[in-house]
């Protein structure tokens, strides 16, 4: 996935997410007084979270299934000055052999496993990783949101001058989106690129059982605010669960 897109993903503006997002887990965790000593950030994509993390000291480290977003990543890591640890792994079947104080898992990467099956594996493989006590973060996009919000086309034009063209459909319970870049070059032609996704979700009392099975406490939902909020109401929901 995004195999194509990697190099160009932050160019194209989808890196803002996980920019803009951590001040907002940053704020929560002070509300709630937790103080991660280190964090994996799980289907890390190009490192913005995890090097966000860095510069406010946390040991950060990510995992990805993209060989070619792990290298975006390290590139950006390298960049920015600051030292993460990046894995290959699969994000519902990873063993790293150690312990973190906070996991997170964004812009709705979850959404991108097929199966329950799955997600109660990745939750699994979370568990194991977090030290008691520990914090698990991560959002999806809801039912409500694939439902009402994914039959549309989509044109934007980036300020460089490359173009996107998101072309989405909605099958209910899942959704399928084709994105197609035209990325300028410096001789004025354009680079077309060409990926398509599926997404998947699930009612959100059967995630909360879940967690609540596999033996994560606390579980709150709430909006990209991380504010308490209605499920029903939400189009992505943000949940926070403690091991």
């Amino acid at each position: 996935m995004y195999e194509q897109f990697a190099r160009f993903y932050d160019r194209l503006g989808w890196g803002d997410y996980a920019r803009n997002l951590w001040p907002h887990i940053k704020e929560y965790m002070d509300t709630i007084n937790f103080k991660p000593y280190n964090m994996l950030d799980v289907a890390c994509g190009t490192g913005v979270l995890t090097i966000n993390a860095s510069k406010d000291g946390i040991i950060a480290e990510g995992l990805d299934i993209s060989d070619e977003m792990l290298k975006e990543a390290k590139k950006n890591s390298e960049r920015a000055g600051v030292s993460v640890k990046y894995y290959r792994c699969n994000m519902c079947d990873f063993d790293l052999n150690k312990k973190y104080d906070l996991v997170t898992c964004t812009f709705d990467a979850i959404n991108h496993l097929r199966t329950f099956e799955e997600w109660t594996a990745m939750f699994r493989c979370v568990k194991r990783h977090l030290r008691d006590c520990g914090l698990f973060i991560f959002d999806m996009n809801t039912l409500k949101d694939l439902k009402e919000n994914w039959n549309n086309i989509k044109v934007r034009k980036h300020p460089r001058g490359d173009y996107t063209i998101s072309k989405s459909i909605s099958f209910g319970d899942m959704a399928c989106v084709t994105f197609t870049a035209f990325v300028k070059k410096d001789d004025g032609l354009f680079e077309g690129y060409e990926e398509s996704i599926m997404e998947v979700s699930f009612p959100l009392e059967k995630v909360v059982d879940s967690l609540v099975q596999i033996g994560f406490r606390n579980v709150t939902i709430m909006d990209n605010r991380f504010k308490i909020a209605d499920p029903d109401s939400l189009d992505r929901a943000f949940i926070s669960c403690r091991a």
